[in-house]
C-alpha cells in the first residue's frame, strides 16, 4: 500500500511556511501540516497547497494556554470561543482534522466536570463544521484519558505522537488504549527519558526517525495491528542535532522524506 508521506512545516526553521511549502513538494512529500494560532496566513498556505498539489492534512491548534479549558473563571469560556474560531478556520480552508493538546506542561488544573463539558462542546461544534478533533498524547497527566473517555463520539479521535510516547510515557501502551480511535500520527525520534523520575520537555527533541532510540519495527507493527491506513506524517525539527544544522533546508527535507520512505517500506514488509 502506497501510504502518503507527509511532514510538518519544519519546527524552528527560519524560512517561512509559505516558502517551505514548494520545498516540501520538491523533496517528494505528498502533504504537510502546520501550527495555527489564529493570526497566520492560513488561507495563503491553503492556496500554496493547492498550487503545488499537496494535501493540507491537518492543522495543529494552539497549545500555549491549553490548561485554560480546565479553569473555573471566565478565561475558560473565552478560550473555548477562541478554539471554536480555530475550528472555523479549518472548515473554511477544507482541512478536516485539528490536532489539540488537552493540557500544557507537567502540571494542570484538576479535571473537572465543567472542563469536560467544554471539551464536549468544542467537539460538538467541530463536528458541525465537519472537522475531526484529534487529541494528542503529551506528559503523563490523567487529563487526556478523561477527555477521551468523556468524548465518545467516534467522529473525533486520537493523534499518536510516538516521540512524546517515548520521552514522556514510555511505559504507557497508548495504542492499546486508543488504537481503535487513531486518526493521525506525529512521527519523530529522541533519546527517550534522559532524567528518570523527572519528565522534561527538553527530551522532546524531534529528531528524524532512526536518529534516536525508538524501536521502529515495533512502531510499524502497532500501525498494522490497528489497521492504520493514513499518512506517514513526520513532525521534525532541523534544530534537533548539529548535523541537521549543517544541511540546507532542501537537503534536510530530502533526508526527512527518505526516512519516511524507509518507514513506509517497513510497513509494507510486515
Amino acid at each position: 500500500m502506497m501510504r502518503p508521506i507527509n511532514i510538518s512545516t519544519v519546527i524552528g526553521c527560519a524560512i517561512s511556511e509559505t516558502e517551505q511549502i514548494p520545498m516540501i513538494k520538491k523533496a517528494g512529500f505528498d502533504g504537510f501540516f502546520t501550527m495555527f494560532t489564529g493570526t497566520e496566513p492560513i488561507g495563503l498556505w491553503a492556496e500554496e497547497a493547492r498550487k503545488h498539489n499537496l494535501e493540507f492534512e491537518t492543522i495543529h491548534g494552539p497549545f500555549q494556554y491549553a490548561n485554560r479549558l480546565w479553569e473555573s473563571d471566565s478565561s475558560a469560556e473565552e478560550y473555548l470561543a477562541y478554539l471554536q474560531g480555530i475550528i472555523e478556520c479549518c472548515h473554511q480552508i477544507s482541512v478536516d482534522k485539528c490536532i489539540l493538546h488537552v493540557t500544557v506542561g507537567n502540571t494542570a488544573p484538576p479535571i473537572s466536570p465543567e472542563g469536560l463539558l467544554r471539551f464536549q462542546k468544542l467537539c460538538d461544534y467541530a463536528k458541525s463544521q465537519n472537522v475531526h478533533i484529534c487529541f494528542e498524547n503529551l506528559e503523563p497527566l490523567p487529563h487526556l484519558e478523561a477527555v477521551m473517555d468523556f468524548v465518545k463520539d467516534p467522529f473525533h479521535g486520537f493523534c499518536w505522537d510516538i516521540g512524546h510516547n517515548a520521552c514522556y510515557t514510555p511505559n504507557l501502551d497508548l495504542m492499546k488504549k486508543y488504537g481503535s480511535r487513531l486518526k493521525c500520527l506525529h512521527i519523530h525520534d529522541n533519546l527517550g527519558v534522559t532524567r528518570p523520575g523527572d519528565i522534561d520537555y527538553r527530551d522532546d527533541r524531534h529528531f528524524l526517525p532512526f536518529d534516536g532510540i525508538l524501536d521502529w519495527d515495533w512502531f510499524v507493527s502497532q500501525l498494522n495491528k490497528y489497521h492504520y491506513e493514513g499518512p506517514i506524517t513526520l513532525e521534525v525539527s532541523n534544530q534537533g542535532l548539529p548535523k541537521y544544522q549543517t544541511m540546507s533546508l532542501e537537503e534536510y527535507l530530502k533526508e526527512a522524506y527518505n526516512r519516511g520512505v524507509k518507514l513506509r517500506d517497513k510497513l509494507n514488509q510486515i
